[in-house]
Formats: C-alpha cells, sequence, structure tokens
C-alpha cells in the first residue's frame, strides 16, 4: 500500500491561490501526484516500490525488490539521495514493539518503507494534512516524523514513570498475611518485567533515531537545506538525549524496585526458615525427655513411681515453654 501526502491547491479558498496537502491512498494503477512530498510504502508490492522508484530517480529498498540485500550501512548518501534505517516503537501505549524503517530523502520528497503498523506515522500524516500549504523540505518532513515519534515516547516513558510509582508505592506498603503479601510481589514483578520491556524497547527506539539525527546534521545534511531545518534538527537530538537520560533513570529505577522486591522476598522467606528453626529448638527438649523415658532401662526409678508418668509431661511442657519465652524476651519472635 502507498500512502501518498502532497501539496494540492485548495478549491475551497476564498481569496489568492492557497496549497494544502491531502492525503491519498494510491490505487495500484493510479500514479503519483507530482506535488508528492512524503509517500510512506506500508508493506510495498514489486509493482509498487517500481512505481516509486521511477518518481523518485533513485532505487528504494524494500523486500519486494528481487534483489533487495540489506544494505551495508544503516546510513549513506547515493546520488543526492540519503538513506537511513531506523528502529521505532510501532504502540507506545503498549508495550511497544521494536520495528524496522527504511527513510529516504531524496532532493524533493520523503519516502518511508515499514511492514509494521506505526501509531506515530499515522498521528504525523493527520497533522500534515493539516498543515497550511508551502514548500516542504524532506528534511523537515523526516525530522517533523521523528519529533512526533519522540513526543509519543515520551508520554510512553512519562506512563512508565507513574506505573513505577504506583509500583513502588504498593510493593514497600504492602500489607496483610504472608499468602497476600506473596500475590502482592508476585505480580510486581510480573509489572516490573512488563515496564522493562517497555523502557528498554524505547531506549533502543531513541538510540536508532539519535544515528539517525546526526547523519542528517553531518554527513547526510543537505546543501540546500534551510537554516531553520537545521537548526529543528539539531533541537530535536537535544531533546532525544534528555529522553535518553530520562529513559536511563527509569530503567535505573526498575532495577532498584526489582532489587528490593526480591530483598523483601528474601526476607519473608528468612521469617518462615526462622519460624521452622525457632520450633525445632522448641520442640527438642521434650524429644530428648521423652527419648530418655522411652528406653525402658531396668533401673530407672521413675517408672515404678506413681507419679512418674505425669513428672515426665511436666519436663516436657517446661522444656518447650521456657526456650519460647526466652525467645521472646530476646525479640526473636
Amino acid at each position: 500500500m502507498i500512502v501518498v501526502y502532497a501539496i494540492a491547491k485548495d478549491p475551497a479558498a476564498n481569496a489568492g491561490p492557497a496549497e494544502t496537502v491531502v492525503r491519498s491512498i494510491l490505487d495500484p494503477a493510479e500514479p503519483i501526484p507530482l506535488g508528492a512530498v512524503w509517500i510512506d510504502m506500508i508493506e510495498p508490492t514489486a509493482g509498487e516500490d517500481r512505481k516509486v522508484q521511477d518518481f523518485v530517480g533513485a532505487a528504494v529498498p524494500s523486500k519486494a525488490d528481487p534483489d533487495y540485500t540489506e544494505p551495508p550501512e544503516a546510513q549513506y548518501a547515493e546520488d543526492g539521495v540519503r538513506y537511513m534505517s531506523a528502529s521505532v516503537v510501532s504502540e507506545p501505549d503498549d508495550t511497544p514493539d521494536v520495528v524496522g524503517v527504511t527513510f529516504v530523502v531524496a532532493p524533493s520528497t520523503l519516502v518511508t518503507v515499514r511492514y509494521h503498523r506505526v501509531d506515530s506515522f499515522e498521528l504525523f500524516g493527520r497533522k500534515l494534512a493539516k498543515a497550511s500549504g508551502k514548500t516542504l523540505f524532506p528534511d523537515a518532513l523526516a525530522v517533523g516524523l521523528i519529533n512526533t515519534v519522540l513526543n509519543m515516547s515520551a508520554r510512553s516513558l512519562g506512563k512508565a514513570g507513574q506505573s513505577l510509582d504506583a509500583i513502588a508505592s504498593t510493593v514497600f506498603r504492602a500489607r496483610g498475611d504472608q499468602g497476600q503479601r506473596s500475590r502482592i510481589y508476585f505480580e510486581t514483578l510480573n509489572a516490573l518485567g512488563r515496564e522493562d520491556e517497555r523502557i528498554s524497547n524505547l531506549r533502543e527506539s531513541m538510540a536508532s533515531l539519535e544515528r539517525v539525527l546526526l547523519f542528517l546534521t553531518a554527513d547526510g545534511r543537505a546543501d540546500n537545506a534551510p537554516k531553520a531545518v537545521r537548526g529543528a534538527t539539531k533541537a530535536a537530538l537535544r531533546d532525544l538525549q534528555a529522553l535518553e537520560e530520562d529513559a536511563s533513570f527509569k530503567a535505573q529505577k526498575v532495577q532498584f524496585l526489582l532489587d528490593a522486591t526480591l530483598g523483601l522476598i528474601n526476607l519473608a522467606q528468612n521469617d518462615i526458615i526462622k519460624l521452622f528453626s525457632v520450633l525445632a529448638v522448641i520442640f527438642m527438649p521434650p524429644t530428648v525427655i521423652a527419648s530418655i523415658y522411652g528406653m525402658n532401662f531396668k533401673a530407672m526409678p521413675e517408672l515404678e513411681w506413681t507419679f512418674g508418668y505425669p513428672m515426665a509431661l511436666a519436663l516436657m511442657v517446661l522444656a518447650a515453654v521456657v526456650p519460647y519465652l526466652f525467645f521472646r524476651w530476646k525479640r526473636w519472635l
């Protein structure tokens, strides 16, 4: 499928020639309009790939091309056309998957090739369709698209921070019996795993987009790029680096909460082991007394004594109570 965003005159304009960006999904036999500024190729066929290549006058790497091979470099320029491969997150609101996108920046048109749904592309397309009619530089479109990805990533990082705060409040204020706390710790570990996956995927996407922006500000910078576009590229790079620091902080918080949760689980398990150890110590003296009087030697005066049995029971109770009271006095229980 080919989605084209092209500059066209607005017939509804009241005064003067006005232009707007029109979004259209091309039919297989429909040509690409001359005013196309962004061509978004979604799972393109071989025919669609040839159509776009003929329009931009340069190769467009896609899996539909029989001669398609992975490029030797993630970012490179060839005959005035810049090729950049990046990883972006598909749906930042949920646990995002990282998908590959190819940016082809031609002199007058931006081409993107992707094989998965990417919410930020759809959002940028809606914003672009509302843009006022003006010459849209391909580099500006690429930076605007990356900015949209970063804005959605920032929102996803914000939600991750809220989730981590809720997890911290839950795990450090866990109340109830051992079973309830165990269930809380189990749910906490699952939640931390999801947030770690979300943050890891966002960081992978940011690292990939940082390389794209660095390429656009250095080796891949267009000679005729307006000053405003160069400034926007540098601003996007600064925003991305700030987001990377935020993502690193949240990754450290995930690790801290994971260590704290595992520590609390170990403490709970130590309490259980301590309880069993104390019970073993409490019942050890009665067991010794019972073992002694269970040997049935002939020369044991207590066996002939009327109060021998009650005395043995009293000794066993006393031998159990004394250690228990001692442990309570020492506050080991």
